[in-house]
């Protein structure tokens, strides 16, 4: 090989290995942040979210409405299909029918982890039977936006736009 272009190619495998080796820091890095919001994501599930749910939902028991509790660990189906870890809330007013109680069919909010954006998504449907409604984005947040205040809060604004508190 000619002395010049041994040269460059040398040039050009040193630049390489050195990309290579950033890359491979900054894949760990984020791989660690993304561990790191996992485990956050668990202990807001566990310490924050699921004991607001509870108490709102025993609340709402005192009104005569049901409510029911379900968390999702993250998978990925055969199809490479991935459903993030989540925490969902169903809404049961006492005038549905209990043939209804299911959560495509009555009002819910669901707290989604995204491990990649390291956001807590906030999904909600005010959804009732024969009376239509909306699914859609509440918002993306910061792990340290998700106190029991604002669960609490996201929880009501739900019911506020739940159409069988309209009549």
């Amino acid at each position: 090989m000619q002395e010049n272009n041994k040269t460059e190619l040398d040039s050009l495998m040193t630049r390489y290995s050195q990309d290579l080796n950033g890359l491979k820091t900054k894949k760990e890095a984020e791989k660690t942040a993304q561990n790191a919001f996992v485990v956050e994501f668990t202990r807001l599930e566990k310490d924050v979210i699921w004991p607001v749910l509870v108490d709102v939902g025993n609340q709402l028991n005192a009104y005569g409405h049901d409510y029911h509790v379900s968390q999702d660990e993250e998978s990925v189906d055969a199809t490479a299909h991935c459903r993030p870890a989540s925490i969902t809330f169903n809404i049961y007013p006492a005038t549905v029918d209990r043939s209804f109680y299911k959560p495509e069919s009555t009002p819910y909010i669901s707290f989604v982890s995204n491990q990649y954006a390291r956001k807590i998504g906030i999904t909600v449907s005010t959804f009732m039977p024969n009376q239509g409604g909306v699914i859609g984005s509440h918002g993306d947040f910061e792990p340290s936006q998700i106190t029991k205040e604002f669960v609490e809060q996201e929880i009501v604004n739900v019911l506020k736009n739940t159409m069988i508190f309209h009549k």
